[in-house]
């Protein structure tokens, strides 16, 4: 029976991990719960088949040897138990990570062997066990046995379809060689650089020492199947997207073109990920259409980040899921649907088959056994015994199969309100005479287009963590207790506010004060450079004798104490004017802190020593504000100035108080850390960034992406960067 009672806890960690929390397998203790209960679901539903012998041996042995005789009977329990088998085993497999990427990537994923034998186990399990049986539960198990077998083909057969095709599997080295061709520029933009969006793999290719690339280029006719980002921009001229009805905002169908320009920069993307360089992935060509497109408008901050979030999470998708392999043909998607209403089917059959059909009585047990008595007459009598509680049995049975109804839904979901199948549908339109000529299919398409990408399937997480270095307000007891319970590094999660993006947009849109140009190769600027700062809010140079020649990460943390000494002294004091660059500044300041803390591999300095300074400073740190959690501006500025202290602290109260002395403005602190925040993003770490992603996602991992595909892929180094101050200085 201790077996029977583990299987709703095993079912439940393959289940709600398996399904609805994949991204949580990467942390330590989730992963191990998450090996264990599927290494040992089959070996408990064993046990649990064969144990009828056992409580025969049980109570015979209990009752002495004249009862040796007993029988015990579970048909109802075991044909429940196997369903479950069965219905675990066909989540598995839906809920299984398959990722068809490129051998440079290192991220590929064949689906495991373990599915096929655990499907094969479950068959003969079954029928070692029930056979023979009744016709109708031949029937059930039929049933559950096709869709299982079928979704374990289908899995198999679309994985080794991607694998091979130029527009998934073997996307990186195609985009890579097609990069490097001359180029057709459309004639509606000749700035335009024609990136591919669908249809590779109806184009001849041929192997090259790079990769592949097109025997010829393709013919930039109406007809051809290659479809490139400016046939997409000439859509709503032809009325296929939603953009020639009243009620469609130019913005919305914006929002369309946006979506496959993401897709192309994604493809792209993937190239840095299958390490290939910058120049080789193609960023170079795009920067300058990629600016002009993007990074011109006054305030389309949001549009900007719109197009990097549905990159990042086309990204997360390829490496993170199971979604992308099933668009390698266009009927797949279809047929995945279909499997998933059988199985949606199946489910509501047997739920109405337990439920009216054959309904289980009150208090019927687990397993029954006759057991023969001799009463005092010497008349023998068989006892009926009943151990265990089906209804435990149909409960946890009617939870498994929900959740299987739960998941399939999620499947059709997705694939109706995916991003992938929206760009899939705008290559169909292109390539699809017909479909452009027919009314109802363009009144599905937009209702597709119109729908919303669901908040479950939300893979990018819009938010950034954040981290102080200085506990100002909480109470004092507050303090001891979370030093007891070693919880001193305190991170809070909010949404990224729009003042914060708005920041990092003109800060990004200030080239010339942020860049510089080695041919087509652009390196940012450190944030300190005194031609980013003009009027009477010169930060810079408050700053330089604090920080010059430091390292990004230890000017991070100074500053980060320097705005919040800063804020302390501007608490009492209401801004409304500067309200958007005050939360720019402060949440900014608290994000970087917390990269130093818990994500230094994706900052420029070693993550070591990185990790090594944020501890000692917050250590420091805890103890000066330990008898002083509510400290005011002056008061806080001599207990951190104190010679005890870490040169971390000392150097930003001097840094706070010399803002405060300057009258420096929110405005000034914003820019300074929106071109920080800029300033460390370049990154050669590809496999931190990945990381990322299937964590859902930093901000500093979207600003990445960012500034390549503006091509700018490095720093200036600290000579560089001394020598345009001082020359900036004599000016």
């Amino acid at each position: 029976m201790d077996s029977c009672c583990q299987m709703p806890s095993l079912m439940g960690i393959v289940v709600g991990v398996g399904v609805y929390a994949p991204r949580y397998r990467r942390h330590p203790v989730i992963g191990v719960l998450f090996v264990g209960a599927t290494t040992l679901f089959l070996p408990i539903v064993s046990e649990v088949a064969s144990t009828v012998g056992g409580v025969r041996l049980v109570i015979a042995s209990l009752l002495g040897s004249q009862v040796s005789n007993v029988e015990c009977k579970q048909v109802t329990h075991l044909v429940i138990v196997l369903i479950w088998t069965g219905t675990v085993v066909v989540i598995g497999i839906s809920a299984i990570i398959v990722v068809a990427a490129d051998g440079r990537e290192g991220r590929n994923i064949d689906p495991p062997i373990i599915l096929l034998i655990k499907a094969i186990w479950s068959v003969y399990l079954t029928v070692s066990t029930l056979l023979p049986a009744e016709p109708h539960v031949v029937i059930i198990f039929i049933q559950l046995f096709v869709i299982m077998f079928t979704k374990l083909v289908f899995k198999y057969s679309t994985f080794y379809k991607a694998k091979t095709s130029f527009a998934f599997g073997r996307s990186p080295r195609l985009i890579a060689g097609y990069m490097a061709q001359p180029q057709q520029l459309s004639g509606v933009n000749p700035s335009m650089p024609a990136l591919l969006v669908m249809g590779e793999d109806s184009v001849q290719v041929e192997r090259q020492p790079h990769g592949y690339s097109f025997k010829e280029m393709p013919d930039q006719g109406d007809m051809t199947r290659l479809v490139t980002l400016d046939k997409v921009w000439r859509l709503h001229d032809i009325g296929i997207l939603p953009s020639s009805t009243a009620r469609t905002e130019p913005r919305d169908v914006m929002k369309h073109k946006d979506l496959c320009f993401s897709f192309a920069l994604f493809k792209m993307l993937r190239c840095r990920f299958a390490k290939y360089t910058a120049l080789e992935a193609g960023f170079m060509k795009t920067h300058r259409f990629f600016r002009n497109t993007l990074l011109q408008g006054a305030d389309d901050y949001e549009r900007v980040f719109r197009v990097i979030e549905d990159e990042l999470s086309f990204v997360h998708d390829y490496y993170c899921s199971c979604l992308p392999i099933y668009y390698s043909h266009h009927l797949l998607p279809v047929l995945s649907i279909a499997l998933s209403l059988y199985s949606i089917g199946y489910c509501l059959y047997l739920i109405l088959f337990f439920s009216y059909h054959r309904p289980v009585p009150l208090g019927y047990g687990q397993i029954v056994c006759w057991v023969p008595c001799i009463e005092n007459s010497g008349n023998s009598k068989t006892k009926k015994l009943r151990l265990g509680a089906l209804y435990f049995d149909i409960v946890s049975m009617y939870l498994v199969l929900a959740v299987l109804v739960l998941a399939e839904t999620r499947d059709i979901v997705s694939f109706v309100c995916s991003n992938w199948t929206k760009v899939s549908l705008v290559y169909h339109c292109i390539n699809q005479a017909s479909w452009q000529q027919s009314r109802i299919m363009k009144k599905c398409i937009a209702s597709v287009f119109n729908l919303r990408e669901c908040k479950l399937l939300n893979t990018w997480d819009d938010k950034m963590k954040q981290c102080s270095i200085l506990e100002l307000h909480p109470r004092k007891i507050t303090l001891r207790v979370r030093h007891l319970l070693h919880l001193r590094n305190r991170k809070t999660k909010i949404k990224v506010p729009t003042s914060v993006k708005a920041a990092i947009f003109d800060a990004l849109k200030g080239e010339t004060s942020l860049v510089s140009c080695e041919g087509e190769l652009k390196h940012i600027r450190p944030p300190l450079s005194p031609i980013s700062y003009s009027g009477t809010d010169d930060i810079s140079s408050i700053a330089l004798s604090l920080c010059d020649g430091k390292r990004p990460a230890y000017t991070i943390l100074a500053w980060h104490v320097a705005t919040s000494v800063y804020e302390v002294s501007h608490s009492s004091t209401s801004y409304p004017e500067a309200s958007g660059h005050m939360i720019a500044a402060t949440r900014l300041s608290c994000y970087c802190a917390y990269l130093v803390g818990y994500c230094p591999e994706l900052l420029p300095d070693d993550a070591k020593w990185c990790e090594s300074l944020y501890s000692d400073v917050k250590d420091c740190a805890y103890r000066v504000l330990y008898d002083a959690p509510g400290v005011e501006y002056q008061q806080l500025v001599q207990l951190l100035r104190a010679d005890s202290n870490h040169e971390v602290l000392k150097d930003g109260a001097r840094l706070g108080k010399q803002l405060v002395d300057s009258k420096t403005g929110w405005e000034a602190l914003a820019r300074f850390w929106s071109e920080m925040i800029l300033y460390v993003a370049p990154s050669e770490n590809l496999e931190g960034h990945a990381e990322a992603i299937a964590r859902g996602g930093e901000l500093i991992t979207l600003l990445w992406a960012l500034l390549a595909h503006d091509g700018i892929i490095g720093r200036r180094s600290d000579t560089d960067s001394a020598a345009a101050t001082s020359d900036a200085g004599r000016v």
